[in-house]
């Protein structure tokens, strides 16, 4: 099942599936919603509940009242960026595992990314395969 809601300002995609227990609680934030919805529906595909926003903001909105085992996050994004939205999930969830995304993959965003709590690094355009298995490493360790 797929519903959209609108709280105050922010769009909020959630994807969950009724019949099933979930493997695990997954935020993904990435303002291009495109993107961040066509990751969404993949996860929930295989078993996911996943949540999906679309700017820095409304992600330490999302994280300052839930908590999640998994969040990919986009580096670059408007207002807020990725590290923003990594340091303020630290803070509020220092369980949750991060994995961040980017499409300028490079040496200096990946030690920025570990050096602040992330566990990985994924580049955009993302192979779903790649962002499962991801994921999956990220909760056994």
């Amino acid at each position: 099942m797929y519903r959209e809601t609108i709280r105050d300002r922010a769009i909020v995609s959630i994807f969950t599936s009724e019949d099933q227990v979930p493997l695990a609680k997954i935020l993904v934030v990435d303002d291009e919603k495109v993107i961040c919805d066509a990751i969404a529906r993949q996860l929930h595909d295989v078993g996911y509940f996943v949540e999906a926003v679309y700017s820095g903001p409304d992600a330490i909105e999302k994280i300052s009242t839930e908590t999640y085992d998994v969040a990919i996050i986009d580096i670059r994004m408007p207002k807020v960026n990725g590290f923003g939205v990594l340091r303020k999930l630290q803070e509020h969830s220092p369980g949750t595992k991060v994995i961040m995304m980017t499409a300028y993959a490079d040496i200096r965003s990946a030690v920025d990314s570990i050096t602040l709590g992330a566990v990985d690094i994924i580049s955009k355009p993302v192979d779903i395969d790649e962002v499962i298995m991801t994921i999956s490493r990220s909760l056994n360790k």
